[in-house]
């Protein structure tokens, strides 16, 4: 698993605490020990943004359908990242909470991560696993 990786997570631990299932996209390509990186992706319009592209001041990319791997317009959400350690995501995959559903292109997850650094709410940390 590598960035642009689209994961389905049935039991996924939100901010909140709540479990759900959900769509994500991982944003690194860690070497060896390093963190996973992911964000989450909605098909649900909540951000009054349509514009397909980076809304960075929004903490929004929008991926337009089927361009890509997603069939309906899809929210890239960055507003919160979430960290996996890589030895616990890699035993959820085999587990079967945690799918690979496809895969970005690279140019689109690449304007995805362009955005990302381009916004002031993202820690410093995890530009760093941005690499």
């Amino acid at each position: 698993m590598h960035k642009g990786t689209i994961l389905y997570h049935q039991a996924f631990q939100f901010q909140n605490g709540q479990l759900g299932k959900k769509l994500l996209t991982i944003l690194n390509s860690p070497k060896q020990d390093e963190t996973y990186l992911c964000c989450k992706t909605t098909s649900k319009q909540q951000f009054n943004i349509d514009k397909e592209g980076c809304h960075y001041n929004k903490n929004i990319y929008v991926l337009n359908p089927d361009i890509d791997w997603f069939k309906e317009k899809t929210w890239v959400q960055f507003h919160e990242l979430y960290e996996f350690d890589p030895h616990k995501f890699l035993q959820a995959h085999f587990n079967g909470d945690l799918e690979v559903k496809g895969e970005l292109k690279g140019n689109t997850i690449n304007a995805i991560i362009n955005c990302i650094k381009r916004s002031e709410d993202v820690s410093n940390y995890h530009l760093t696993l941005l690499h």
